[in-house]
């Protein structure tokens, strides 16, 4: 992070912020003429001027947890951009780097009348105070509401500020009235910054995701078999295709015949004798003859079993497209689609299969 210093770098922060020290440093009559806070007694400017003016003493000779007490109770008495950049001083020198990053903030929001030299140096100490703490910046969807860090609040929205934490992990949270608390949580390494918005849901949403719901049954209802059951349009179309195929494998059959017949001793007398002796060849007297027979019946071989292939063909396709409609229809239902049972019937006995869809 840019606020974390070298060692080298350290010492000539160390010299600069010393100057700085001094530049803030101011008679008590400075603090003593400033506008106390309302309610306040008159003579708490005097009093956190005298008290200042010893912390100013104790840091010049460096006694730091001196300086600190003494700053801090100036703090309370009079929160003047002078006294909180003093004791953001004395802060870094005690590791308290929360409380110097929170003061040193301060003094950039609120000083007055002082050099851009001061207000850089003043920089500078917040990004030595920044590299070993965690920064927010708190984005709260509505105005006016509280915001609170571990539990602590830090403001009201906007805040128009950043929030400097501790590392670790940091529970942030947002509270208006009438509105479900906006939270969540944050974990921070040293010197990590963050963005976090914090969203109200609406009043509405919010009392009914507080009321209490009473789980309601449902009447029974007939079930819905078009709902889970088999397309009628697939079984219609694979219907239509099943019967195509049978019928094309009965008119292949036919054809098939006819070749057969075309081969026979019915239309060639003789046909037959041209395979006393095996297939007809050119070398036999009746060649011609015995070729066109052999192409006939040739042709009806291949014809027979060309419509053989396209009857099984159907067969599977009609036994796929029942098994699809009666399994469409079980799910359907929740219950047998189909029902056998044996039937003794003259002259013979065999089973009934019936199926509904």
């Amino acid at each position: 992070m840019a606020g974390v210093l070298t060692t080298s770098g350290r010492r000539a922060a160390g010299v600069m912020l010393g100057a700085f020290l001094c530049a803030v440093t101011v008679e008590a009559v400075a603090l003593a003429q400033t506008r106390d806070a309302p309610g306040a007694p008159r003579d708490d400017g005097a009093r956190a001027a005298r008290i200042y003016r010893a912390g100013v003493s104790a840091a010049r000779e460096g006694r730091w947890q001196e300086a600190y007490t003494a700053y801090i109770e100036a703090w309370k008495l009079k929160q003047h951009f002078q006294i909180a950049a003093n004791l953001a001083r004395a802060e870094l020198k005690l590791g308290k780097h929360r409380d110097a990053a929170e003061h040193i903030s301060f003094f950039l929001r609120e000083a007055e009348g002082v050099s851009e030299l001061d207000r850089a140096r003043a920089r500078q100490m917040l990004d030595e105070a920044k590299a070993s703490i965690g920064t927010l910046t708190l984005i709260v969807s509505r105005a006016q509401a509280t915001v609170l860090v571990d539990g602590v609040s830090v403001g009201t929205s906007p805040l128009g500020r950043e929030v400097y934490v501790e590392p670790g992990e940091r529970r942030i949270e947002a509270r208006l009235q009438g509105e479900t608390p906006a939270m969540t949580s944050v974990a921070l390494a040293p010197g990590a910054s963050q963005e976090i918005e914090l969203r109200f849901v609406g009043r509405a949403a919010a009392a009914a995701a507080i009321q209490p719901r009473t789980p309601q049954r449902r009447p029974p209802t007939a079930p819905d078999r078009g709902a889970a059951g088999p397309s009628m349009a697939l079984v219609a179309a694979g219907g239509a295709a099943t019967g195509l195929a049978a019928g094309t494998a009965v008119v292949l059959r036919i054809l098939a015949h006819k070749s057969a017949r075309a081969g026979g001793n019915a239309a060639v007398p003789g046909a037959d004798s041209c395979y006393a002796s095996g297939p007809a060849t050119p070398e036999t007297p009746d060649d011609a003859r015995c070729l066109e027979v052999h192409k006939r019946r040739t042709e009806a071989a291949r014809l027979y079993n060309v419509s053989t292939g396209v009857f099984a063909a159907a067969g599977v396709l009609g036994a796929a497209i029942v098994g699809y409609a009666l399994y469409g229809s079980l799910r359907a239902d929740g219950g047998p689609a189909v029902t056998v049972v044996p039937v003794a019937l003259a002259p013979g006995a065999g089973v009934s299969l019936s199926a509904r869809w």
